[in-house]
C-alpha cells in the first residue's frame, strides 16, 4: 500500500486516523545551490528523507503517511543574486505549514512530523511547532535530516570545513538520489569555507564570508557512496526518534 498522503481516498484516510498514523511532512525549498545543482535540492533531499523514514517506519509496523514536499519557502535575499530563488515571505510560510497541521489536527491525526531540510527555516518551524502546542494542546515534531546523519558526515567527510550550502554533503546526496541531475563539470572549490572561527554559527556563514558561485563549501569532495551513507544514518536516527514520538 502507498504511504502518500495524497493517494489515499478519504475512507483510506478515515482509516489511517483510527491508526493513529503518523502524517510525515518533507519541507524543502527552491534557490540557488551553485552552478552544479538543481534549484530544487533542498526538496530533493526532503523527498528521498521522506520516503526513506516512511519505509524503514513501515519495517516498524508503525503506521505512516507522507505528504509530497514543500518545494517553496524562506530564503535569505543574498541567494537571490543567482537566478532560481522562489521566495517565501517568512509569516506567508508559517502560515501556511500551520494551516496544514491544522487541518491535519482537525481531521483526527494526532501525530506530526516535519522534517527540516532547509536551514532557513528551523527558528520558522519550531515556532509553528509551538502555536500548534498552543492551540491544540498537541505536539508534533520536527527533525534536521542534516543534524541526525552529521555525526556520520563528521566521521567521513574529505572537506577539512565541511560544507553549508551546495558543498560536499547536499552535492553528494544528490548524487545519491538524482545523479543525472548533478553537473560535475561545474564543480569549483573557490567557494570552500575559509570563516572556520569562533564566529561561525553565532553569526551566519554568509555574512563572515563573501561566496562568487552562490556556494559554501566544496563539491569537489562529493561521493554518491558518502550521500547514501548519510541517507541511512540520517533515517536510522529519525525512525529511532520517531518509534519513540509514537509511544508519547
Amino acid at each position: 500500500m502507498s504511504y502518500y498522503y495524497g493517494e489515499q481516498t478519504w475512507p483510506q484516510l478515515a482509516a489511517a486516523i483510527e491508526k493513529n498514523t503518523l502524517v510525515i511532512i518533507p519541507i524543502g525549498t527552491t534557490e540557488e545551490h551553485g552552478r552544479h545543482l538543481p534549484v530544487e535540492t533542498d526538496a530533493i533531499i526532503a523527498t528521498m528523507f521522506g520516503d526513506a523514514i516512511a519505509e524503514g517506519l513501515q519495517k516498524e509496523n508503525v503506521p505512516v503517511l507522507v505528504t509530497r514536499p514543500i518545494y517553496y519557502g524562506y530564503s535569505m535575499n543574498i541567494v537571490t543574486r543567482w537566478p532560481g530563488c522562489l521566495k517565501i515571505r517568512t509569516r506567508v510560510f508559517m502560515d501556511y505549514i500551520y494551516d496544514m497541521i491544522d487541518n491535519l489536527i482537525g481531521q483526527g491525526f494526532k501525530k506530526v512530523a516535519l522534517l527540516d531540510c532547509h536551514g532557513n527555516h528551523d527558528g520558522l518551524l519550531r515556532t509553528v511547532m509551538r502555536e500548534i502546542a498552543d492551540k491544540h494542546d498537541q505536539f508534533i515534531c520536527t527533525l534536521s535530516p542534516a543534524k541526525l546523519s552529521q555525526p556520520l558526515y563528521d566521521k567521513l567527510k574529505k572537506d577539512p570545513q565541511g560544507d553549508i550550502h551546495g558543498g560536499e554533503w547536499e552535492t553528494s546526496m544528490v548524487l545519491a538520489y538524482r545523479p543525472e541531475l548533478v553537473h560535475p563539470e561545474e564543480y569549483t572549490s573557490g567557494d570552500a569555507i575559509r570563516c572556520n572561527s569562533e564566529l561561525r554559527g553565532p553569526v551566519s556563514t554568509w555574512g563572515l564570508q563573501d561566496t562568487k558561485t552562490g556556494l559554501y563549501g566544496d563539491p569537489t569532495y562529493a561521493d554518491a557512496a558518502l550521500g547514501a551513507a548519510c541517507l541511512k544514518a540520517g533515517t536510522d536516527a529519525a525512525v529511532r526518534i520517531l518509534q519513540q514520538f509514537m509511544t508519547l
